[in-house]
């Protein structure tokens, strides 16, 4: 898509000015704040000094991305990796013609298995990700405009979106309230926004075995209380709100309506 065609759809994530296309390459904000667009991926993260617990697991991010489908394809042996993902996606709401978010979209896996009739939307903190994603979309033959920012801070606007998912990573973000929150803000009214990811069982049984990662996840009760569904964390207003186990109890999904 083209930066003129989406820009009517944007903001600045940290003021919430409009934006407007400088060519192909920017986006500009009314106060001259400057998003540079590389490779068709508007990079929202040129306006943010990433630190904390999101810049610790964005750097495991990139550094895993040159082998994460390597990986994939590894599994894909052993495990239906698109029957396993259907069943991860089964409450994903998709209609013809929908515009659809994926929050930390990774390298696009979850993507593929959904149909085809639908705008596709996905932002990564991970510029390592957001590469292998646009390479797995042209072997898909999929579509799908990427972004590269922070998913405490959507750079797009109000009731943008008639449905908001998100797969892994949220137990660890910095901020787990306000990335809820701008789920429900992009989101239009009657939404429905599903979030999963592993719960402490997997965590532990997986990820502190594998020598290169689980120095990125600790031992301590952090990690455990949460690798919970943040039920709390949901305004009370929203409806329809549920919590279930997939895959035996290795992941949780939490998903709720908009009001």
């Amino acid at each position: 898509m083209h930066i003129r065609e989406l820009a009517p759809m944007l903001i600045n994530p940290y003021n919430h000015q409009s934006l407007h296309a400088v060519g192909e390459q920017h986006l500009e904000d009314v106060s001259g704040n400057r998003i540079p667009v590389v490779n068709g991926i508007p990079d929202f993260l040129a306006l943010e000094k990433i630190g904390g617990m999101n810049r610790k697991y964005q750097r495991l991010y990139d550094s895993i991305s040159p082998f994460n489908d390597i990986a994939e394809s590894v599994m894909s042996f052993f495990i239906d990796l698109d029957k396993l993902r259907r069943v991860w996606m089964a409450d994903v709401e998709v209609k013809p013609g929908d515009k659809v978010l994926e929050t930390s979209v990774g390298t696009g896996w979850n993507i593929r298995v959904l149909p085809d009739f639908a705008e596709y939307y996905g932002l990564d903190i991970s510029g390592g990700m957001l590469r292998q994603a646009v390479r797995n979309m042209a072997k898909w033959d999929r579509r799908m405009q990427l972004f590269r920012g922070n998913a405490e801070y959507l750079p797009f606007r109000d009731n943008t979106f008639d449905s908001v998912f998100h797969v892994g990573g949220i137990n660890f973000f910095d901020n787990r309230v306000r990335a809820i929150r701008e789920m429900i803000r992009v989101a239009k009214p009657g939404s429905r926004i599903v979030i999963i990811d592993e719960t402490a069982v997997h965590i532990q049984k997986r990820y502190r075995k594998i020598p290169f990662v689980k120095g990125y996840f600790n031992n301590g009760t952090t990690d455990g209380m949460r690798a919970l569904a943040p039920v709390e964390l949901v305004p009370g207003n929203m409806r329809e709100l549920e919590v279930k186990l997939l895959e035996h109890g290795r992941m949780y999904q939490l998903s709720f309506r908009t009001v």
